[in-house]
Order: C-alpha cells, then structure tokens, then sequence
C-alpha cells in the first residue's frame, strides 16, 4: 500500500467548487467549515490525488465519520447560527481608541 499524500502538495491546486461556484483552493477546502474539511472534499478532490486517504491519515476516525458521514445542517439551521454569532459579536464591548 502506497503512502497516503501530504496535504502540503496540494494546498495551492485550485478547482471549481459546486458548492460556491467559483475556483478554491484545497487549503480552503481543508477548513472550510469551521476549521474542518468540507463534507464534499472527498468526491471534489478523488480525481486529483487520494483525497479521502489524506483526510483519513490526518483524521481519527471518529472525526472522519462526523466530517464526511453526517447529514449537513439545514440552511435555517446555519442562518439562524450566523445571526446568533452576528448578536454576540456586535456585544462585545469594542476597544475604541482615543
């Protein structure tokens, strides 16, 4: 069995994302949602190098379950998160200079 790939080969390479319908780089999609790689990572970067072996070498498997077997949120679900996070950061008290 060979080597699983390093990720640093690939950080750079660009493809169209499905999801954002634009070019993105593999770094991005590494990290894509909230620090972990983006549930379609996998399907989207299998054509170019082993992708799901690299998840899986740099993942327990646990983490790989979650990332890549989990039903995705709904898009109320993650609206209704990115408003309750916008609520939060608008107070806190913002340092304001002299």
């Amino acid at each position: 069995m060979s080597e699983p790939p390093t990720e640093s080969l690939y950080e750079e390479k660009q493809i169209r994302c499905p999801k954002l319908g634009g070019p993105v780089t593999f770094s991005y999609c590494r990290v894509e949602s909230t620090g972990r790689p983006c549930s379609r990572a996998i399907n989207c970067w299998s054509a170019y190098f082993d992708a799901e072996g690299l998840f899986r070498s740099h993942m327990s498997p646990e983490q790989f379950a979650q990332c890549f077997f989990s039903p995705p949120k709904s898009k109320m679900s993650t609206i209704l998160e990115l408003i309750e996070q916008a609520k939060k950061a608008s107070e806190k008290p913002q340092d304001k200079e002299p």
